[in-house]
């Protein structure tokens, strides 16, 4: 996603690829493989780079999880993102968090998110763990799930209805979103040793 980087340069997404944001995001910021590629070629044209990237593999999902600071235009802003992977090696879910500790899915001391206690949606979503890593949203299983999971629920209601989804959350989230770079109140950027 760097403005630098070649848009011939492209991740290798699943045909069902979801990337989740959580707040102060908008929540569903991209669904399929074609409008993840297109959201990340239209963010480079605003002046995008990394300042730090750190990632690192493990052994059980997501496989890849990163602790980035992200600099558009001078405006620094820290997150933690995990990678989800099919068995053809393509992302099917990046879930992504500001990377303070009150908006952050896990403890500050389990900095790789690697508890039992990390409160994430991908390890919820059935169908990201069979080996194509393909969601059916219509399945009779999905929808058992979400009526007992309301985030799970509300991922497909946006997954359904996402230009409207979107545009609400934008409104909602906007006050918010204007001041990421600034970490909550009682937090503080660094948190890790």
């Amino acid at each position: 996603m760097e403005t630098g980087v070649s848009n011939k340069v492209r991740p290798s997404y699943s045909k069902q690829v979801i990337r989740w944001e959580w707040h102060p995001w908008l929540l569903l910021t991209g669904y399929k493989r074609a409008n993840l590629i297109n959201t990340d070629m239209l963010l480079k044209l605003y002046s995008t780079k990394y300042d730090t990237i750190d990632c690192r593999a493990f052994e059980k999902e997501p496989f890849c999880r990163c602790h980035v600071i992200f600099n558009y235009s001078g405006k620094r802003i820290p997150i933690y993102e995990e990678f989800t992977f099919n068995n053809q090696g393509e992302i099917t879910f990046i879930e992504a968090w500001s990377d303070y500790p009150s908006l952050l899915p896990m403890k500050k001391t389990d900095y790789w998110a690697e508890g039992d206690s990390v409160k994430r949606l991908s390890t919820r979503i059935p169908g990201l763990g069979n080996a194509k890593g393909l969601i059916q949203k219509k399945a009779e299983w999905m929808k058992n799930a979400a009526r007992n999971d309301s985030e799970l629920a509300d991922m497909l209601f946006r997954i359904k209805r996402p230009v409207i989804s979107y545009t609400r959350e934008a409104f909602k989230q906007r006050k918010d979103i204007a001041v990421s770079n600034h970490p909550p109140a009682g937090d503080r950027f660094p948190y890790y040793p």
